[in-house]
């Protein structure tokens, strides 16, 4: 939940037109924070431990949001005019899901954690935790001198997305040795992780941004993971592009997600613009390819389904296989699916429930006709739709059966 006040300054340096608001995590502790900027590309700042809170972040927040990215910053529990809990529980991790979801549901659909000193430490915990979480995924994770690291390097191996950190050689508060130790314990892989380690005096956490120079290194890094329009999970050498629902957006699959990567592939989601997704779907594949992807599969839900099988018709060479959830037979407005499914040159699973209610049990018949040696149809009782057939009675034979497949091609 969010309170927004009048846009009077809380901190020295805030933007003009950054609104103030007040965040209430689901234990009911209140947070102050400042949103500046708007659009789908978001960066939430998670400040550091002591008394300027959110306001510590004010200025490079404020750089960033003159980018054009879409920025929140907040004071931690306890932290300023925050509140605190009652009990000693640690609070940290679930307000950063809640700065997450309050950017997430104001139009951010692709988001980089941005954490100094313990908010660094922080911010990892919230990405190694987020397949519990209900918390919008990130895309990326920058963590500037990430201290206090408790039992963070056990859990380090279920971070998969890029992740950037720095520390200053000698730094009293966390020994260079310790960093390293976290960063190699980090599942992804090394061409999407980096670690910095700044000259002796450089400074601990946000300061180390006072070096302009290194500033914009950082500021690359984000802009880089914001600039591609999707995010990506994982390390495998096998890539699964995910296409969501009409009504959903890419972090419904996040669960299944985390069981892709758990498998050993490379996932890769997006959402739906204003362009048209066809021709988005299809220069996502080629810019993965372009940036060292191996083997690419399609998977949809329900539109995203329809995507993926017309998408595919136009992507050379060819990708190794699509899967679809509920695709149905007419991609609005008006384009017959079938049409390009008789183009298709690879395997294609269709799956659907025996009683869904959108037409999809038809559509995969005439599916199969259109493409008798390559596609094949698994139907399940019940009336699943889309990513329900994932999470629904027969959920765990459709992740297995999808798993089949996958493997097979």
């Amino acid at each position: 939940m969010v309170t927004q006040t009048p846009a009077t300054a809380v901190c020295p340096g805030q933007p003009s037109g950054a609104r103030v608001l007040t965040l209430t995590t689901a234990d009911n502790l209140t947070l102050p924070a400042v949103e500046m900027g708007k659009g789908t590309r978001g960066v939430v700042l998670v400040p550091e431990a002591g008394s300027q809170g959110e306001c510590g972040w004010m200025a490079y927040a404020g750089e960033l949001a003159a980018k054009g990215l879409h920025v929140l910053v907040f004071d931690m529990p306890c932290q300023g005019a925050s509140s605190c809990p009652k009990a000693e529980t640690d609070e940290g991790v679930p307000a950063v899901d809640t700065a997450l979801n309050e950017l997430h549901s104001d139009g951010a659909t692709t988001i980089v954690l941005v954490g100094a000193s313990a908010g660094a430490t922080t911010a990892l915990a919230a990405e190694a935790g987020s397949a519990a979480s209900s918390a919008p995924g990130v895309a990326a994770v920058v963590a500037l001198s990430a201290d206090e690291l408790g039992t963070l390097p056990a859990k380090a191996a279920t971070i998969h997305v890029p992740v950037f950190m720095a520390v200053a050689d000698g730094d009293p508060s966390i020994p260079t040795a310790a960093e390293r130790g976290l960063f190699d314990e980090l599942a992804a892989p090394p061409s999407l992780r980096t670690l910095t380690v700044r000259p002796a005096g450089s400074g601990h956490g946000w300061d180390l941004l006072a070096d302009k120079g290194f500033q914009g290194t950082v500021t690359d890094f984000i802009t880089a993971q914001l600039a591609a329009g999707y995010t990506v999970w994982g390390t495998g050498a096998r890539t699964i592009v995910l296409s969501n629902e009409s009504d959903q957006d890419q972090w419904s699959w996040q669960a299944y997600a985390d069981h892709l990567v758990g498998e050993g592939y490379k996932v890769a989601m997006w959402d739906y613009a204003d362009q048209d997704p066809l021709a988005e779907l299809r220069a996502m594949v080629a810019d993965l390819r372009a940036h060292g992807s191996g083997p690419v599969f399609l998977l949809g839900a329900s539109k995203g389904g329809k995507v993926s099988l017309v998408a595919a018709a136009g992507i050379k060479p060819p990708v190794s296989a699509v899967v679809t959830l509920s695709a149905e037979a007419t991609l609005a407005p008006n384009t017959d699916v079938s049409t390009y499914v008789k183009q298709l040159m690879c395997p294609v699973l269709l799956l659907t429930a025996a009683q869904d209610g959108y037409g999809s049990t038809d559509a995969a018949k005439t599916f199969q006709a259109d493409l008798p040696n390559l596609a094949h149809v698994l139907t399940y009782d019940g009336s699943d739709h889309g990513t329900q057939l994932l999470n629904g009675a027969d959920g765990a034979k459709v992740l297995a059966d999808v798993d089949a497949f996958l493997r097979a091609h």
